[in-house]
C-alpha cells in the first residue's frame, strides 16, 4: 500500500470522536465507521512502469488505462469497478498498491506470470464455498511466483471480493503486521507473535478476528483494515 500521511484533519476527527481509556478498537467506532475507505486513492506515473512495458500486452493495456496522460489516479472503488477482465483488475490492484513501483524486478516477475495468477483467481471466483483448504491450495500455487507475497495476493483477494469460511478477504501487509506485533490492541492479542514469514498461516485468523470486530461495530472489515493502516501505531495510549 502506498505512503499515507496523517494530517490535522484526521487528528481533529480523533479528538472529536474518541475518548481513549484503553486500546480497544471499539474506542474508535465513530471514526472507523466514517472513514472514506473506497475513495482512498493513489497516483502512479506511466514512466514508473516503463521497464515492465517490455511485456507486450502491458503496453497495450497501459495505453487503455493511461490514455493520453502521464499519470493515473486509482481509488479502491476504481479497482472494484474493473469489470473488463481479470488481467485489468490485477494490474489496477498493483498500480493502486504500489504507485511508486515494486521492489527490484518483482513487478516484472509477477506480470510475466499473470496467466497463472489469472487461472487461480478465476478458479476462486467460480467456487462459492471456499474454505481454509482452498486458501492453502492458493498459497501453494502462488508460492513459486517470485515477488508475489502476502502483501500483494491479499490485495488481490480483497479486490476480487473472495471469502474464506464466510469471511470477506482483507489486505494484510507489513504495516498491519507491525501493528499486531506491537501489542497495542487487545482485540488482536492472538496475533501478537505474527511475522511476515508466518503471516499466511495466520491470515484466516486475521480475517475472522477483523470481520467479527466489524460486525460488532456495525461496520465493514475494510474499515477496520484502513483504520489500522492509517492510525494503528500512531495513537498514544492514555491511562
Amino acid at each position: 500500500m502506498g505512503i499515507v500521511y496523517i494530517d490535522a484533519c484526521w487528528v481533529s476527527l480523533l479528538t472529536k470522536f474518541v475518548q481513549i481509556d484503553k486500546m480497544n478498537i471499539d474506542n474508535f467506532k465513530t471514526l472507523i465507521s466514517n472513514l472514506p475507505v473506497r475513495r482512498q486513492s493513489f497516483t502512479t506515473e506511466r514512466g514508473t512502469w516503463k521497464r515492465e512495458e517490455q511485456i507486450g500486452w502491458l503496453a497495450n493495456l497501459n495505453g487503455k488505462l493511461f490514455q493520453n496522460s502521464d499519470s493515473l489516479q486509482i481509488s479502491r472503488q476504481d479497482v472494484f469497478d474493473s469489470k473488463d477482465s481479470i488481467r485489468e483488475s490485477i494490474l489496477k490492484t498493483i498500480y493502486w498498491g504500489y504507485p511508486r513501483g515494486m521492489r527490484g524486478n518483482n513487478s516484472i516477475k509477477i506480470l510475466q506470470s499473470i496467466p497463472k495468477i489469472e487461472t487461480q483467481f478465476d478458479k476462486l471466483k467460480s467456487n462459492g464455498n471456499r474454505t481454509g483448504s482452498d486458501f492453502d491450495e492458493l498459497t501453494k500455487a502462488l508460492k513459486p511466483i517470485a515477488g508475489l507475497g502476502l502483501s500483494t495476493y491479499s490485495k488481490l483477494l480483497y479486490f476480487f471480493e473472495i471469502k474464506f469460511n464466510g469471511y470477506p478477504c482483507l489486505i494484510l501487509d507489513q504495516r498491519l503486521i507491525d501493528v499486531f506485533r506491537s501489542g497495542l490492541y487487545d482485540d488482536y492479542a492472538q496475533l501478537k507473535r505474527i511475522n511476515y514469514a508466518k503471516a499466511p498461516s495466520n491470515y484466516l485468523k486475521y480475517l475472522e478476528i477483523t470481520n467479527k470486530i466489524a460486525s460488532d461495530l456495525q461496520t465493514e472489515g475494510e474499515n477496520i483494515e484502513q483504520f489500522l493502516f492509517l492510525f494503528g501505531k500512531n495513537l498514544k495510549f492514555e491511562k
